[in-house]
């Protein structure tokens, strides 16, 4: 048998959300409600189904390659020029993308304690190093990010919102490191990774978007699995410049998004009305959840995302209890967060079921 890179000996998978099918037959349930992966749990809005079906139509056909009409629409709505814009399976997808362009043994990414994992398992897939920098009261600590960077950093990774904390950074935070780098020998490139933006209502926050408009070298990472409701059809996108563009457009796989969910997208990019309504209702629950696990005296980080960080004791011992009750939230011992489930704002009926089984196994 052919033996697989040494750089995969120690590497390990990514770890899904468990779907609500397989906890139905693991333990025997008919009621399961999963509040695990972040997703949007209403329906996406009406144009993006009807979309979905169109784009079905064409399926014995490959789809556009370069997902011409979507990046131009992209383009548009992000005000910058198509040539900055690459499409994936995800924005997950593209993370990897950037790991397999410009990562050697030799290279090194920047994230933050308790970051996103897939960050770090990209560095790991191409045997280049993380360094890691310590988050300060569960935020990414920009300043200090920005002067560990040197000549063999090539990102640093920023979601913003953070996950699976919640929190965000600051204007000034931003615009401090960037004063930081100014004085820095180093090409490192931030990447701002903000999948949960629309969640955001923090005055002080600010999409890198605008730095990035402006003529800084960045690269910002979008998706349409969150807000939009749309993550089962895994589309993505970069806004980067246009010579990173080019490079991860050579090695991207040729069809990596379908006609369905690039139909589905350009419908999306016209439902502003339905991005405020839906975050209208998630930000609503979030704060009921939040009054709801302070009367139970249970901790939780303030988010600026469609989740919440929670302070349970034993992560592991609570995620799995809320599994047998049919409830799916998602363990942080992978994060180093042992004491904490991350529990994604769900419906009404779901957030209500969630907070009666903790009531039950905490005694409460």
């Amino acid at each position: 048998m052919i033996k697989a890179r040494k750089a995969l000996k120690s590497f390990s998978p990514y770890i899904a959300g468990r779907p609500i099918s397989e906890i139905k037959r693991l333990y025997k349930l008919k009621k399961v409600v999963k509040l695990a992966s972040n997703e949007n749990p209403y329906d996406p809005p009406k144009k993006v189904m009807e979309a979905v079906i169109r784009g079905a139509r064409d399926v014995n056909r490959y789809p556009d390659s370069n997902a011409y009409e979507l990046k131009k629409k992209i383009a548009l709505k992000m005000g910058v020029s198509p040539a900055n814009i690459v499409v994936g399976n995800g924005a997950d997808e593209i993370i990897e993308l950037l790991g397999k362009a410009f990562l050697e043994p030799s290279d090194r990414i920047i994230v933050s304690r308790h970051a996103f994992i897939r960050y770090r398992m990209t560095a790991d897939l191409m045997n280049a190093a993380t360094k890691t920098v310590n988050m300060k009261n569960y935020t990414h600590d920009l300043a200090k990010m920005a002067e560990a960077a040197g000549a063999k950093d090539k990102f640093i990774f920023i979601t913003n919102p953070s996950n699976p904390t919640g929190t965000y950074s600051t204007k000034k935070e931003i615009e401090e490191m960037f004063s930081i780098f100014r004085k820095k020998k180093t090409s490192a490139i931030p990447v701002f990774d903000e999948a949960y933006v629309d969640f955001t209502d923090a005055k002080d926050y600010v999409s890198a978007i605008d730095y990035f408009r402006r003529g800084k070298k960045i690269i910002i990472l979008r998706t349409f699995s969150k807000t939009y409701g749309m993550a089962g059809l895994r589309i993505g996108f970069a806004v980067a410049p246009k010579e990173i563009c080019e490079i991860l457009e050579r090695i991207r796989p040729p069809f990596n998004t379908t006609s369905v969910s690039q139909e589905a997208a350009i419908a999306a990019l016209d439902e502003s009305d339905y991005v405020k309504s839906i975050t209208k209702k998630i930000l609503a629950e979030k704060k009921r959840m939040e009054k709801n696990l302070s009367a139970m005296g249970l901790e939780y980080v303030p988010s600026q995302a469609n989740f919440l960080l929670v302070k349970v004791g034993d992560g592991n011992k609570i995620f799995t209890a809320l599994l047998k009750m049919g409830v799916i939230v998602r363990g942080m011992a992978e994060y180093e967060l042992s004491e904490f489930i991350r529990v994604t704002v769900g419906k009404p009926e779901e957030n209500d079921f969630f907070i009666k089984c903790l009531k039950k196994i905490k005694g409460k």
